[in-house]
């Protein structure tokens, strides 16, 4: 025997709901209701139909409206075949049957249909299984089974080998025939993703109408199909449907068909809650893709953003210092010019420690206001200064078991250095405004143009801090010192922009790779870049002309530096090249001695 109310007036007029006869069924605007209307005469629990005795009866929950039975306010009756019911401005007719019953609706769903259950979807009803759930075997089966569900969604980051797993489970558990998912493109169009068995998409269309309507209403839905003449779902007796609903509206629908019998309650609760986890395990699985796709991207734009060029004697040693300091835990103090290439060399290192699998952080601190300087680093809370109108996670927090790259850190101020200092000698720290510690573990790779002995000669920079991030100490030589890869510097730039801007085929001509070859770089391989990428833009299609290089004509006499030390290693370099590396030889040039010019090497990190 079928008990169930056909909407007769409101929303959804003639759709038919099945009453559950071993439950209580809620009509009313809250969350908890069996049947929810989004009625503003209706109560948030308006009225309760249960079956008592062999007979159903309807009672008003105290709404604020009244609930009417054949036109008579009432505060319980008894219902009987035909019988009106009037809930705020909805009114539904009472009926008992043997069939099940149907609803004509071709011009909306295309198919003949019973409305058994509709419930809403989302993270607020994701805890449909409570604990109580544990003493009934089934249920605690399917506890397990969405255990089970979530460790491997967690560990899938593919959204559609993600969404078939869930799919999967979903058939295997509901005995269905067909399980599929229709997503919602970021243009509001519905588009076939995945049917479950593969040979079945071919036979089945995924219901269009029916994926809109729970998706537009953030509804999932139970019904029974009645074999509608022309209806490609013809052969399939029952269908749930379920939304896939994230805080930005809906993603999709699952949809679950089966050829024969009925579905049952809680194959219903089931798809819910599988809906509901495969929900957040989607939304995460496609922002990472889409993170993944913005950071290839950015490395595709970003020529040499992760490999360090060059073969000179320069380059060859820094590289086999950096394999060196693989197993290597301390702090790390790059120095070098200007646009040498200093991050690229964190990056490396980075990338050969224990910490590779986590994230490593960037941060020029000469681009950071002083008065902002510590609250960047170590964080603050609301309302600890003007303008921090809610918490700040500092960058030492959110490289938390990575690394922390501080690019010009001799720009630090003197209580950001001391800060810096307790944190790297294991203390905890305190963010700006708060009163609690905190403790990290992060490892500090830290690189500076200056001179960090001058700066502590002068009290800029704290004795103590400079011994501690330089337990190893790197020198990225400039480019002007590193002999052949200047040229190899150029092949790949050039091969970069090239493809970068759509001309393959440009060529550079002769007397523009010469002036390339020669110049001093006092912007190192930043500057080559930046001047590779404007000449493969602005060149005519004859080629890379020497007028399209922008390179300012450096003075002969000119003076790039007033600083003794840059004149003595660009000396030292330059007599090494005369004399093909022969120190002795080089000493004499100079006119100092060979024990002298050894310490001198050894000072800038030259290599001999």
């Amino acid at each position: 025997m079928y008990t169930y109310l056909t909407i007769t007036a409101g929303q959804r007029a003639g759709a038919s709901l099945v009453l559950d006869p071993l439950n209580k069924t809620r009509i009313g605007r809250g969350a908890e209701c069996t049947i929810m209307l989004t009625d503003a005469l209706c109560s948030r629990v308006h009225a309760v139909l249960s079956r008592e005795n062999g007979a159903w009866w309807v009672r008003d929950a105290n709404s604020r409206n009244g609930t009417f039975v054949n036109g008579q306010k009432i505060d319980e009756a008894a219902l009987d075949e035909g019988h009106q019911l009037r809930v705020g401005t909805t009114e539904f007719s009472f009926h008992q049957s043997a069939q099940p019953p149907t609803i004509g609706t071709a011009n909306d769903l295309n198919m003949t249909q019973t409305l058994i259950k509709e419930t809403s979807v989302g993270a607020a009803f994701a805890d449909s299984f409570a604990l109580p759930a544990l003493y009934e075997s089934e249920q605690a089966q399917e506890l397990l089974l969405l255990y089970q569900l979530s460790i491997k969604l967690l560990g899938c980051s593919d959204p559609d080998e993600l969404m078939r797993i869930a799919l999967d489970l979903l058939r295997d558990r509901t005995k269905a025939s067909v399980a599929g998912f229709l997503w919602v493109s970021d243009e509001g169009q519905l588009k076939p993703k995945l049917v479950i068995p593969e040979k079945a998409a071919a036979e089945v269309t995924l219901s269009e109408p029916l994926t809109r309507l729970v998706c537009e209403e953030g509804h999932a839905v139970w019904i029974a199909n009645q074999h509608a003449a022309e209806d490609a779902l013809e052969h399939y007796a029952d269908a749930l449907c379920v939304p896939l609903m994230a805080s930005g509206g809906a993603l999709g629908a699952m949809h679950v068909y089966l050829e024969q019998g009925r579905f049952r309650q809680s194959h219903f609760d089931f798809a819910i809650s599988v809906a509901n986890i495969t929900t957040v395990a989607l939304v995460r699985a496609r922002k990472e893709e889409s993170l993944e796709t913005d950071f290839e991207r950015l490395k595709a734009s970003s020529p040499g953003y992760d490999e360090l060029i060059g073969e000179s004697p320069a380059m060859l040693d820094l590289k086999a210092k950096i394999g060196r300091l693989s197993r290597a835990t301390g702090c790390v103090l790059i120095r070098g010019e200007s646009g040498a290439g200093k991050e690229l060399v964190a990056r490396a290192v980075h990338r050969a420690s224990p910490r590779a699998d986590r994230p490593m952080l960037a941060v020029n601190c000469a681009a950071i206001p002083a008065e902002l300087m510590e609250s960047q680093l170590f964080g603050h809370k609301a309302g600890s200064f003007t303008g921090a109108d809610r918490d700040h996670e500092g960058l030492f927090q959110q490289a938390d078991l990575g690394t922390l790259f501080l690019d010009e850190v001799g720009e630090l101020s003197l209580l950001g250095q001391s800060k810096l200092l307790r944190i790297l000698e294991g203390h905890p720290f305190l963010p700006v405004g708060a009163t609690t510690e905190m403790q990290v573990d992060v490892r500090v790779i830290a690189a500076t143009n200056r001179d960090l002995h001058s700066y502590v000669a002068e009290k800029k920079f704290r004795e103590d801090l400079y011994y501690r991030l330089s337990v190893f100490e790197l020198h990225v030589a400039p480019l002007r010192e590193r002999g052949d890869d200047i040229a190899r510097l150029i092949d790949f730039f050039l091969d970069h922009f090239r493809r970068q801007h759509g001309r393959p085929n440009l060529p550079l001509a002769d007397d523009a790779r010469r002036k390339l070859l020669d110049y001093s770089w006092p912007g190192n391989v930043r500057q080559l870049r930046n001047v590779i990428d404007s000449a493969v833009v602005l060149a005519g299609d004859e080629g890379i002309k020497l007028s399209d290089l922008g390179l300012r004509e450096a003075s002969q006499n000119g003076l790039d530096s007033l600083r003794i030390d840059d004149w003595e290693r660009k000396l030292i370099a330059e007599a090494l090249r005369r004399t093909a590396g022969n120190v002795p030889e080089a000493a004499r040039l100079l006119g100092i001695g060979r024990a002298t010019l050894y310490r001198k090497l050894d000072e800038y990190a030259i290599p001999r």
